[in-house]
């Protein structure tokens, strides 16, 4: 289906209830949220069989990051219950043996993926911030897309981890 109503290089913005050109920071914040989603569904295509529990918490965090982009767009959408859900995720794949140095963000597909998925959503973290200098967000936004990068380095480290796919510590030479 086409629209043909983009062909002008602008599309409609909820929170502002008007066209806007489609570079409009709220626009290029809800692009970077949607390129995030693709990299995790990118993530759960990769997963193998036995780790279909993992695949039912990364489809949660695209539904997630869909409601991050909506909250953005003006409509209430995510709460404190979705920081808390975030941080159980985190802790439940990480939190019990966290790294204690920084590795290279490599590993199986699925892994890899999420770690792109991961720098992806730091990316709509800084489009979120700079957003935020025009836009009055709210607090509860910039604690969920901040919990969600951490929810992705955490499952992107157990994947490799079951995986048996060992970690590279990054080192300072």
């Amino acid at each position: 289906m086409f629209t043909r109503t983009g062909d002008d290089g602008s599309t409609y913005c909820n929170l502002l209830k008007t066209r806007v050109p489609k570079d409009h920071p709220i626009m290029e914040l809800i692009g970077t949220l949607d390129e995030a989603n693709s990299f995790i569904g990118l993530a759960r295509s990769f997963l193998p069989p036995y780790m279909r529990d993992i695949e039912n918490d990364l489809k949660d965090l695209q539904y997630l990051t869909f409601r991050i982009g909506f909250h953005v767009s003006g409509v209430k959408a995510i709460n404190e219950e979705d920081i808390s859900k975030l941080e159980e995720l985190a802790d439940k794949y990480y939190g019990l043996a966290p790294l204690k140095h920084f590795v290279l963000p490599a590993g199986t597909q699925s892994a890899s993926a999420l770690h792109v998925a991961r720098t992806v959503v730091r990316r709509a973290e800084r489009a979120l911030i700079k957003a935020g200098r025009e836009f009055n967000f709210d607090d509860i936004v910039y604690k969920a897309i901040n919990r969600l990068s951490s929810a992705l380095f955490a499952l992107a480290v157990y994947i490799n981890k079951v995986s048996g796919y060992p970690e590279e510590p990054v080192s300072f030479r």
